[in-house]
């Protein structure tokens, strides 16, 4: 059983960075995972944010959330526990929330959460909510053999959010993918790094970035205390700025 809490080391005080004028991200923070023969009590960076965009309220792959603002969007990528918490997704419900999911995700919500607004997405497709915008793109793992974690059979998603000239990448867990390759114009990419065998390793993670040439990159889904952070900020060009949210400096 994955055992996830709040970390010891997580900042008192929300880390918030401005991307545009009326678009703001928050971290969630720091937690400490504990997987019986795996991992033993690591602290963690997950893949949770909060997004402000033109007062509209989102939540991607929200865990072990401090503060309780209403979300009117709620994505998660895919039903992993580091990823998907029911716990946090009831926290942050209202009558008007839309949850936004794949199938997998989806199969449990929408028996669980009656009354509520669960829309099952697949990868490729692209929803229009008025002044904002939701497209999700494939999520999966390169790699072959006996375990693969995050299969492209799966369905597992990213999310590009669109408000005005503001596009937001969310890439979920993955590597990198023959679909990211195609992506363009995106102001701020959240990307996993320190991967191994889950997803893209800091160099992969680094050689994204640099083809994409975003203006925000946020390294996300790592172990704290390494020096994954400064090589992923070492190897990406100068011209992207990397926003680091864990809190820590």
């Amino acid at each position: 059983m994955v055992g996830i809490i709040k970390s010891k080391i997580r900042s008192k005080k929300p880390i918030s960075f401005e991307i545009d004028e009326g678009i703001t991200i928050t971290s969630t923070g720091a937690t400490n995972i504990n997987i019986p023969f795996l991992v033993n009590h690591v602290d963690f960076f997950p893949s949770s944010f909060k997004l402000d965009v033109h007062k509209n309220v989102i939540y991607i792959d929200p865990l072990i959330v401090d503060e309780e603002v209403p979300a009117d969007y709620i994505l998660i990528t895919h039903p992993h526990q580091d990823h998907f918490s029911k716990n946090d997704i009831r926290k942050l419900l209202k009558r008007e929330t839309k949850v936004i999911c794949p199938k997998s995700v989806f199969k449990k919500l929408s028996k669980e959460l009656e009354g509520y607004t669960i829309i099952e997405i697949k990868p490729g497709d692209k929803m229009d909510f008025g002044n904002l915008t939701i497209e999700s793109i494939e999520a999966y793992n390169i790699k072959s053999g006996f375990w693969v974690p995050h299969s492209k059979s799966a369905l597992y998603v990213g999310y590009i959010i669109n408000s005005g000239k503001v596009r937001i990448y969310h890439a979920g867990d993955t590597d990198y993918t023959p679909e990211m390759m195609k992506l363009k114009n995106i102001n701020l990419a959240l990307t996993p790094i320190d991967g191994g065998k889950l997803s893209m390793t800091t160099e992969k993670a680094a050689e994204f970035i640099n083809n994409l040439n975003p203006q925000f990159a946020v390294p996300m889904h790592y172990m704290i205390g390494t020096d994954e952070v400064e090589k992923f900020k070492e190897l990406v060009n100068r011209n992207t700025r990397i926003i680091v949210m864990d809190g820590l400096k």
